[in-house]
């Protein structure tokens, strides 16, 4: 008990019970170092507790009593004269019903592989943090909104496998995921949860250990050498993290003490029905604690760069009722999470997957927001989507959902994406959304990324959509690499490569994105031709450029477009070149601007616009040396 004592203080104890304490980890879980093994955990209306250790090498069992806290009856641990670094262990809770209750540790640092469930004996920490990293860290996401941002979004279980069919650990698919996101041109990547969690199928969205790194890809060691090893290539690392609902799995914390302990009291709230799964009572202190420290941990021990928070519609708004009234309790919350962060980690990047029609999601708490820097603009990608999947000779008739997002654009701070949720489930791979022949397909496929690029907000792609992956995402596989063998597949990556240097080069197309200034369309509402033409700037008016998308089946030979400036301009990039399997042989010849106002401009150009097309045109920085 004397490691109780020294470490429970009173101010400590009061932070834990009032949803303040954002280090429960050094307090709670299993902790070797010298001589010393110490266990602790809150355990509150359980008659004992025991810890039950295994040497995994010899299999020996050892079972420790733990004690009460003299000052706090809810909390139980154990100072053991022994160092059982490496050990599994588990806690054998017996209830007043005379149950007996095999629970892992809600604070351990290991756990098994699964299919087993133990926790394991965490030593102190030993991996030496380069400080050229440490110091690259704390600038990484400077200036972050004036930026380029192309994010990867990776599984890392399915983006490459073994020939045996086994995982690459954190260490061995850093060797092979960092060349390639730098080659293809992507400034991020964002891995799905490595949060321990009993089903591969999951995806890790359904957590049991959310102090733990999965044991599939090896030791958090490996995994700290995956994030070294992003910051050292310029890379910036995003963890997928889940703040509201957990696993139902009985060794962990559903029913911790045989009652409702993590989980939402009030039962209409508790069940998530569409993932199985439950949700936090986010009105307990503890639990608050219990999140929080979670929250800090990956940040503080892994470094990451930010974190892009699933399922945020069960915090804003009341889960499982219809009409979806906004959530106060849960919002409060995320308020309270955000502003932590914040506080403690002010250069990191905080992400919301989407809120629907939630407000001020990315505005900051101080002002009445929640306090994200980013949202997921997930109306844009199925408004967008389902214009693309609109066969064209109809397109007209839904020419509304591909310019709508404009209308809110500026309300919040987006990232446009293609993620994990719009190529798995049954929704098909992007390519395979795409109605035409395989060939109009492909056409397509690279006017949709091409409209993904030039439209404001900064960018993620789900691993394989690169490369213009035929089937929908499943779990079981790794990538179909071969399809790289296809001369349009390499098309499609070769495309990406030089359309994501063209993104970091051209910065009309990121300086401003969230400013009215940085876009303005030119003819939003062209819905006869399914044409849509608008102006991306920057801060400086030479970087202005005139962006043209035909959405459509047609030619228009000689398409009437406003300029805003005269002089003569020059195509700059077009989704037809024939390198990447279109018909145009090189970019267009450079055209000059007519005195003939168009688009509610003083000038216009005609141009040659082919079809299932986007062209990108600019200004000359002299138009005196044409014609």
């Amino acid at each position: 008990m004397e490691f109780l004592l020294n470490t429970w203080t009173k101010e400590r104890l009061q932070a834990f019970h009032g949803g303040q304490m954002v280090d429960g980890y050094l307090y709670f879980g299993a902790h070797a170092f010298g001589e010393e093994t110490t266990f602790s955990v809150w355990a509150p209306d359980i008659e004992g507790i025991n810890v039950v250790c295994v040497n995994p090498e010899t299999e020996d069992t050892s079972t420790y009593p733990l004690e009460q806290h003299p000052h706090d009856a809810s909390i139980w641990g154990v100072s053991i004269p022994e160092n059982l670094e490496g050990q599994l262990y588990e806690y054998a809770l017996r209830t007043p019903r005379g149950e007996v209750l095999w629970k892992s540790d809600p604070y351990a640092r290991q756990s098994e592989k699964r299919p087993f469930t133990k926790s394991i004996v965490s030593g102190p920490e030993e991996y030496a943090w380069p400080l050229e990293v440490l110091k690259r860290k704390q600038t990484i996401n400077d200036k972050h909104l004036e930026r380029a941002m192309a994010i990867y979004e990776v599984h890392i279980g399915t983006w490459r496998r073994k020939e045996n069919g086994e995982f690459y650990t954190y260490r061995e698919i850093a060797d092979q995921l960092i060349p390639y996101v730098i080659e293809m041109g992507f400034t991020h990547i964002q891995i799905l949860p490595i949060t321990e969690h009993p089903l591969d199928e999951s995806w890790g969205y359904q957590t049991t250990g959310y102090f733990s790194p999965t044991g599939r890809y090896g030791t958090a060691e490996d995994l700290k050498y995956f994030v070294t090893s992003c910051t050292e290539h310029g890379l910036g690392l995003f963890l997928d993290w889940v703040p509201g609902h957990f696993c139902v799995d009985q060794h962990g914390l559903a029913n911790f003490n045989g009652q409702l302990l993590y989980e939402e009291a009030r039962e209409e709230r508790r069940m998530n029905p569409d993932w199985g799964t439950l949700n936090f009572d986010i009105n307990k202190g503890e639990v608050v604690s219990f999140i929080l420290s979670s929250a800090h941990y990956w940040l503080e021990e892994f470094k990451f760069d930010g974190y892009r928070m699933d399922a945020l519609v069960n915090l804003l708004f009341i889960p499982n009722i219809k009409e979806r009234p906004h959530n106060a309790e849960g919002a409060n919350f995320l308020r309270k999470l955000t502003a932590s962060l914040k506080l403690h980690y002010p250069e990191k990047l905080l992400i919301a997957e989407d809120a629907w029609h939630y407000p001020k999601v990315t505005h900051p708490v101080e002002s009445g927001g929640v306090g994200f820097d980013y949202k997921w603009n997930f109306g844009w990608m199925h408004d967008t989507l389902e214009y693309m999947k609109t066969p064209p000779a109809e397109r007209s008739k839904a020419h509304g959902k591909m310019n709508f997002s404009m209308v809110y654009q500026y309300e919040e701070r987006y990232q446009v994406i293609f993620s994990h949720d719009t190529v798995a489930d049954g929704r098909k791979s992007l390519l395979n959304k795409l109605p035409g022949t395989r060939e109009e397909r492909f056409l397509q496929l690279r006017l949709l990324f091409g409209f993904w690029m030039a439209h404001p907000g900064k960018k993620l792609l789900f691993m394989g959509q690169e490369f213009g992956h035929f089937e929908e995402w499943e779990f079981q596989p790794e990538l179909d690499w071969a399809s790289l063998e296809d001369p349009q597949h390499k098309g499609i990556a070769d495309f990406m490569k030089e359309l994501l240097a063209f993104y970091r080069s051209e910065k009309a197309f990121f300086e401003l994105d969230d400013e009215r200034d940085g876009f303005m369309w030119l003819d939003a509402d062209n819905h006869e031709q399914s044409v849509a033409t608008f102006i991306r700037r920057g801060f400086l008016p030479e970087d202005e450029c005139l962006v043209l998308c035909n959405f459509s089946e047609h030619h228009y030979e000689s398409f009437h477009v406003g300029a805003p400036r005269k002089g003569s301009y020059e195509e700059i990039f077009s989704t037809n070149s024939a390198k990447f399997g279109g018909t145009a042989a090189d970019l267009q010849q450079a055209a000059k601007t007519l005195d003939v106002p168009c688009d509610n401009q003083d000038y216009s150009l005609k141009l040659d616009l082919p079809p299932f097309t986007m062209s990108i045109w600019k200004k000359r920085k002299d138009g005196s040396d044409l014609l």
